[in-house]
Order: C-alpha cells, then sequence, then structure tokens
C-alpha cells in the first residue's frame, strides 16, 4: 500500500498545475456555501441577541432601521432627534425601565461613539465595571473594553471636532477615563459612555469659561439658535476638572435639550402593550420593537441566502463536470503508461488502488484547505462585515 501512496504522490506531484486547479476548484464549491451559511447565521444570532436588550425604542418618527441601528449599534445617522423633556414623561411611569441615549458625538476620529446615557442604561444591559467608577462627574466617561485594549496606559480621550473645517457649536473636550467596563462581546465594548450633562457640554448647551469672555452668537442654522442665552466662547476652556467643573453653567430649559432615542425595559406585557398603543398614532414619535425591525433584515437576508444557495449549486454542477472531464482527460493520456504497467505484472485491482489513491489524495487536500478558507472567511467577517 504504501509504494501506492508513493507512486500516487509522485504522479500528483509531476503533474502539480493539474492537482493545484482541481484541489482549487473542489475546495471552493465546498468552501463558498458553508462559509456563507455559518457567516449568516451567526449575524442573525448576534442581531437577535443584541435586538432583545432594550426590547422597545422610542424615537423621533422616520426610518425605523435607522433608529434601531443607530440606538443598539451606534452606527449610522438620525435626521431627527427627542427633547428630554420627552424622556422625563417616559420616566414617570414606574412600570418602565427608561433610558435616554444621546449619540451625536465620537472620539478617535469617528471610530468610537460616545454615547451619553445615565447609569440606568448599563445597569439594564449588564454592563459591569471591570476597575473604577461610573461616570458620575463632568467630563469622566466609562469606557469599553476594545477600547481599553487599545488605549492601554492612556488616562484621557479627546471628542472629536464636530466641523472640522470651522467652528461650530461643538468644542471637542477632553474626557478623562474613570472607568473600564467587562467584556461585552458586543458593540459596547467600543464605546464611550458619558453622563447626559456631559453630552450636552459637548453639544454646547453649557460650557466654561471666564466671566470677561462674552463670547460670539451662534450660527442662525445651529440648532442651538433661540436657547436663552446661548453663545459660544472665544475661549472656552475644554478640559474639566476637580477644581472647575463646579463652575459649568447651561443655558435654556433641560426639557428642551435634545437626545437621540429612549431605551425601554418594560415591567411585564401588558405595560408594553400600552406604551406601543399610547404612540401608535403619533405623528412626531414612534415606538420600535427591535427584535422585529431585525426579524425584518433578515428575511431579506434569507431571500438572498436562498439565491446564493441556487448560484452555489449551480457552481457546484460546473465544479463537477470541470473534475470529471479533466480526469478523463488525464485518463486518456495515461491509458498507455497504465496498460505498460498491466504488462509489467502489476494487477487491474492495484491499477484502480493507485487511482482512487491519486482521487482521495486529491480530495482530501480539497477538504483541507477548504476547512482553512472556512476559518480564515470566519474570522474575518466579523472585520468586514460587522455592523458593531
Amino acid at each position: 500500500m504504501s509504494s501506492i501512496i508513493r507512486l500516487a504522490v509522485a504522479y500528483l506531484c509531476s503533474q502539480w498545475k493539474l492537482s493545484v486547479t482541481l484541489i482549487v476548484i473542489i475546495s471552493l464549491s465546498v468552501t463558498l456555501p458553508i462559509a456563507t451559511n455559518r457567516v449568516t447565521k451567526e449575524y442573525e444570532r448576534e442581531l437577535s441577541s443584541r435586538s432583545e436588550s432594550p426590547p422597545l425604542l422610542l424615537g423621533a418618527r422616520g426610518d425605523r432601521f435607522d433608529l434601531v441601528l443607530k440606538s443598539q449599534f451606534y452606527v449610522g445617522e438620525l435626521q431627527q432627534t427627542l427633547t428630554y423633556g420627552e424622556f422625563n414623561s417616559i420616566d414617570r411611569n414606574e412600570e418602565l425601565v427608561a433610558a435616554p441615549l444621546h449619540l451625536d458625538h465620537s472620539t478617535n476620529q469617528g471610530k468610537w461613539p460616545v454615547v451619553g446615557t445615565t447609569s440606568t442604561y448599563l445597569t439594564a444591559k449588564s454592563l459591569v465595571l471591570k476597575a473604577g467608577q461610573t461616570f458620575a462627574a463632568l467630563g469622566t466617561c466609562v469606557i469599553g473594553a476594545g477600547i481599553a485594549e487599545s488605549l492601554s496606559e492612556a488616562t484621557s480621550l479627546k471628542t472629536d471636532l464636530a466641523n472640522p473645517f470651522g467652528l461650530g457649536d461643538m468644542l471637542p473636550y477632553e474626557l478623562e477615563i474613570v472607568g473600564v467596563l467587562e467584556k461585552a462581546d458586543s458593540p459596547d465594548d467600543f464605546a464611550v459612555f458619558i453622563s447626559l450633562e456631559t453630552a450636552w457640554v459637548l453639544d454646547g448647551y453649557g460650557h466654561l469659561h471666564d466671566e470677561s469672555d462674552v463670547g460670539s452668537a451662534v450660527d442662525r442654522n445651529s440648532f442651538l439658535k433661540g436657547v436663552d442665552g446661548i453663545h459660544i466662547p472665544s475661549s472656552s476652556q475644554t478640559r474639566l476638572t476637580a477644581e472647575n467643573r463646579s463652575k459649568v453653567h447651561f443655558h435654556g430649559n433641560r426639557d428642551d435639550y435634545r437626545i437621540s432615542s429612549i431605551a425601554i425595559w418594560p415591567m411585564h406585557n401588558e405595560a408594553s402593550a400600552l406604551l406601543q398603543a399610547k404612540y401608535i398614532g403619533d405623528r412626531n414619535l414612534q415606538v420600535l420593537v427591535p427584535s422585529e425591525e431585525f426579524q425584518k433584515l433578515m428575511d431579506y437576508v434569507f431571500q438572498v441566502r436562498h439565491v446564493l444557495n441556487v448560484v452555489f449549486a449551480i457552481l457546484a454542477v460546473i465544479a463537477v463536470v470541470m473534475v470529471v472531464t479533466s480526469i478523463v482527460q488525464a485518463l486518456q493520456l495515461r491509458k498507455q503508461n497504465l496498460l505498460t504497467m498491466q504488462c509489467l505484472g502489476c494487477s487491474r485491482f492495484r491499477v484502480n488502488c493507485l487511482l482512487l489513491t491519486e482521487l482521495s489524495i486529491l480530495v482530501s487536500g480539497a477538504l483541507m484547505l477548504s476547512i482553512i478558507l472556512v476559518v480564515i472567511l470566519e474570522s474575518t467577517a466579523p472585520s468586514l462585515l460587522t455592523l458593531i
């Protein structure tokens, strides 16, 4: 048997171009459908688990999926916002656990979202502190585990400038890192959490500057236009410390300050149904069930996957035809050599064993390559296709 294996390997090596071609064709026809199905199932699992918390979202009426993506994955943009007063009306309901979300800022050139919220949000989502404390003080933040690994020994983060080509309402602030979250294997690992008050300072509702600095008026197109006493300081201090944060002052009515959405955890099904019924006819606000929105998305994914499976089946048939054709042609070219082997005393059974061994080696090589490709595709899929 060892002699047959040596002969099979020797022949395949002598015809290495044909051998490599057959291995690649077979491995790709196996890899593509397996990798596609495994990756889509993994994304379905991640989306489903992510959509369960919070079970409800309240936001401005508009694109439903954009609201879910921004509120749960911190990606995309929201065209409309809410006011803090709308959160207060929800928060008064003792049958609902609610947390406001302010999602308009970022750090590290937009790579890490800055999430303005309350400690209720961390508790409701079971986000546990690994070290440090929460973002109770102005200008402080809690970072996800992924950011902590990237920053190493850094003790602060600087927010992004709203308009890199000129002055805007938002000035970049330096946030002091006071806490790190446990790894959650979710978009929260790459998010920066701050208090709502800190988020409003980033907006420009509140600021810290010398009394002699009267500042300048906001742009007429600014969302801050019309807020009582609002202005942009000429020389605002952008690092809040224990010594100066008590001097921060805000303008206008806080109920009119903007937030992006509200995450809601109902105490029971009846409270959930009543809340959805309350806003079902509202022209400005909408209540969404994230799991239902993601299910709509997955329905489209399933349709695409079915189409891909048909395409892969067609490709598999083509691959089989190509492999069979190549093998038949190779046998025709080797016909005289195989007859010579029989004339030299090699039985027909041993000749067939040789051919089967060659085919087995090719198939084994193709399967090993397929396993490697599937592992590579699964490991790179999060960075190529991730939403978080």
